[in-house]
């Protein structure tokens, strides 16, 4: 048809006919070809029916991600079209002028397409074309991390759909609402929508919303560290891009699954998928957000790897397509990846450069306190927490904002990383860094508590202690596991090792060597003897802490060992008998472990006969105070003879602790800091307007007492960021030092030496 007879002044219905069936049969490369074939013969003034075949091509160049093509071509429809008056092709027109200015990140552009598009709908007294309109505005608002304006629109197009009865565009706005409670952190929320927006569009057989749909599904799994979940969704909504042939979905597809496999350790994996992504996406436009954002991600590879000069290169790249963006999210990001790479390129902790990577970090971190996002922000937390260049007390300060927002999202995983990180702070131990003990491990002369369950237990330990049968401890993370494993060391063996290592903490290709030991020239660079930890722990307590991670084949060599109390190093030849007592812990059901073939039967039943489940902190509340005062004892903010005071206990008691005994102590740390900053050090006033606002719900504050908290507890976190300087904090706030010193005297703040 590329010398079609029908054409002449103006396009005739039979063509316009033949493209909108290609389109609809998904054929946009024969809609491009006959666009392309036949471009000169379409009418270029006065003509609505040419101004339709331009609308037609642009559509088919942006779903073959050829943005600066279809931008052309919706223009020209539009300069056509728009002289026949406010037209409902009109208002498509507009509406794709958006998307298409909103892909090229020309953001402002594509809002002003969407609100024109949105008057005309209305002016046409369409619903259906309003509603679509809306809810593209509010993807942009989405986009550009306005959320109030974001929900606002979005709940107006919502209602529209229900006026209509149209399940397919309830869909999308459960999709809709889905992402949005995903950028604000709510994950919950999000996986309810999105679930709800998967089962209309199957119930619709709408292939191409379920795909996308799933995708942000496994968004919101991979954001929770629930890997396996996120790739088992992906796999589907994948099956569904390659029959629709979704090239863009695909790119996505890629660039989520790279950024999971970089978390996950996959480096590799993760620089391959990307690097196709990037490949793919710079063929269609390589200056659009997609490209940017995968640059971001490749530059994190490459800084993992240690790759500094091109994870420098690829963030400068994405950072000027990111600020004429204007995505705050990736800016933030970047600056974040900036700083650390800035920081590995630090020969010391001083010095213009360490000075200015300092200086990334926090412009970072208050990028994205704007942009809204709150587990990027939790990512920069991390990264500034981990940063030699402050010191301890800022450090700490970050790792508690961060591990604040996994426990309140109870994303464990995440949660439980940050814990160790501030661990680490105080010295690493082998428990938590999977390194081994060497030293005989001081005595526990008592685990703490008035639970009547574990009272119990610590009764049945004595005469435990005197037989050399395996333990095995069960419960949430950081209910005590490690700890009551040490108080059982010290009742059992208290003169041998205490040895302890997590085994989901060593990668798993390390954690046999880790064990079982090695001799010289079993494997490249075994350059000399090295006995395992089943060695060391001969005469002790041996803790393999969460076993249920140990991969298969090496429970069962575990179980060998146990029945034959002999162990054989890697590369040796001679079995090495040996003599300690296991205790194994562990925060999953083993037993559905066992039923689902991840874990071994025999070995579990080889575990399991002494057994004890550690309750949870929120289970077990009378043991709230006293665990209170012992660490604020041992942080030096309570006397030996005082008891805590009745307030704090009740606020302490009247919280969750999903993060359990590991939380607790992390929050008085937190109060440690805080409370140094505070006239008179109040503890009480510390944890009523900066550790619980907003968490106990029995604290039933007004809205002026609420702005008050959140002022206070700004002011405090600039201050110790700051070192004190009463100017630097006020750079950091946005606000002039003037009010800040109004402020400090009105709250009695100090920003003296105790903050440096």
């Amino acid at each position: 048809m590329g010398n079609n007879r029908d054409m002449g002044n103006s396009f005739s219905v039979p063509v316009t006919t033949y493209l909108k069936s290609l389109l609809a049969g998904r054929d946009f490369t024969g809609v491009v070809a006959y666009y392309e074939a036949n471009r000169t013969l379409v009418g270029e003034q006065g003509d609505i029916g040419a101004g339709e075949i331009h609308h037609l091509a642009a559509q088919a160049y942006a779903a073959l991600s050829r943005l600066s093509a279809a931008l052309r071509a919706a223009r020209t429809a539009q300069a056509l079209v728009s002289q026949g008056g406010d037209t409902l092709l009109l208002a498509e027109i507009f509406v794709l002028l958006g998307d298409v200015l909103r892909d090229k990140g020309e953001l402002k552009e594509a809002q002003r397409a969407y609100r024109d598009a949105e008057s005309i709908f209305r002016r046409n007294d369409c619903p259906e074309g309003q509603c679509r309109a809306l809810n593209q505005l509010a993807g942009l608002h989405f986009r550009r991390a306005d959320y109030p304006n974001a929900l606002t629109v979005l709940l107006d197009a919502v209602e529209l759909a229900k006026r209509l009865g149209d399940q397919q565009k309830l869909a999308y706005m459960m999709g809709n609402m889905g992402r949005l409670n995903t950028f604000m952190g709510r994950f919950g929320d999000a996986e309810k929508h999105l679930k709800v927006n998967i089962e209309l569009s199957e119930a619709l057989h709408d292939d191409l919303e379920t795909a996308r749909a799933g995708l942000s599904l496994g968004y919101v799994y991979m954001q929770q560290a629930k890997y396996a979940e996120a790739e088992e969704v992906w796999a589907k909504a994948y099956r569904l891009i390659i029959a629709l042939k979704d090239r863009k979905d695909e790119i996505i597809y890629l660039s989520y699954l790279g950024e999971l496999k970089y978390r996950t350790g996959d480096l590799t994996s993760a620089q391959s998928h990307l690097q196709r992504a990037l490949t793919m996406s710079q063929a269609d436009d390589p200056d659009s957000t997609m490209c940017g954002r995968l640059m971001r991600h490749l530059a994190e590879v490459h800084y993992r790897l240690g790759d500094l000069r091109p994870a420098e290169r690829l963030a400068t790249r994405a950072m000027v397509i990111m600020q004429k963006a204007g995505d705050k999210v990736e800016r933030g990001a970047l600056l974040r990846i900036g700083a650390q790479i800035a920081e590995a390129g630090c020969r010391s902790t001083t010095g213009f450069k360490a000075d200015q990577a300092r200086k990334q970090y926090v412009n970072a971190i208050e990028v994205l306190d704007e942009s809204g996002v709150r587990w990027e922000r939790a990512e920069a937390l991390i990264a500034a927490g981990s940063s030699k260049l402050f010191d301890l007390r800022v450090r700490l300060t970050y790792l508690l904002r961060a591990e604040e927002f996994y426990a309140r999202n109870r994303i464990s995983l995440k949660r439980d990383e940050v814990s160790r990180l501030i661990a680490q702070l105080d010295g690493p131990t082998a428990a938590v860094t999977g390194e081994r003990s060497t030293a005989t491990a001081p005595a526990e002369r008592d685990y703490l508590t008035r639970c009547p369950e574990i009272v119990r237990i610590k009764g049945q330990l004595p005469m435990l202690a005197k037989s050399d049968l395996p333990l095995l401890i069960t419960g949430e993370t950081g209910t005590g596991k490690d700890h009551l494993a040490r108080y059982f060391h010290s009742l059992a063996r208290p003169q041998g090792p205490y040895v302890a290592i997590n085994c989901a903490s060593v990668p798993d290709t390390l954690l046999e060597s880790e064990l079982f030991g090695y001799r010289r020239g079993a494997f490249t660079g075994a350059d000399r003897n090295k006995p395992g930890l089943f060695e060391v722990a001969n005469g002790g307590v041996l803790l393999l802490d969460e076993i249920g991670d140990m991969p298969l084949v090496l429970q069962a060599k575990l179980l060998g060992v146990l029945e034959k109390r002999k162990v054989l190093p890697l590369g040796g030849s001679q079995e090495v008998a040996v003599d300690f007592i296991l205790v194994a812990a562990t925060n999953k059901n083993l037993e559905e472990m066992v039923e689902h073939g991840s874990f071994r039967r025999d070995l579990y039943y080889r575990l399991s006969g002494i057994a004890f489940r550690l309750p949870a902190l929120r289970e077990r509340k009378e043991d709230i105070p006293l665990l209170l005062e012992h660490f604020m004892r041992r942080r030096g903010l309570l006397a030996p003879d005082r008891p805590a005071p009745v307030e704090l206990a009740g606020q302490f008691v009247g919280y969750d602790w999903p993060g359990n005994i590991r939380e607790l102590d992390n929050m008085v740390r937190r109060m440690e800091v805080l409370s140094q900053s505070v006239a008179e050090g109040d503890l009480v006033e510390v944890a009523r307007t900066m550790l619980f606002e907003g968490q106990i719900e029995s604290q039933a504050l007004g809205l002026f007492e609420r702005v008050e908290q959140f002022e206070r507890q700004l002011i405090v976190e600039a201050l110790l960021v700051a070192g004190g300087n009463k100017s630097e904090a006020a750079r950091l706030l946005g606000i002039h030092e003037a009010t800040v010193r109004t402020k400090l005297k009105r709250y009695g703040i100090e920003a003296g030496g105790s903050v440096n």
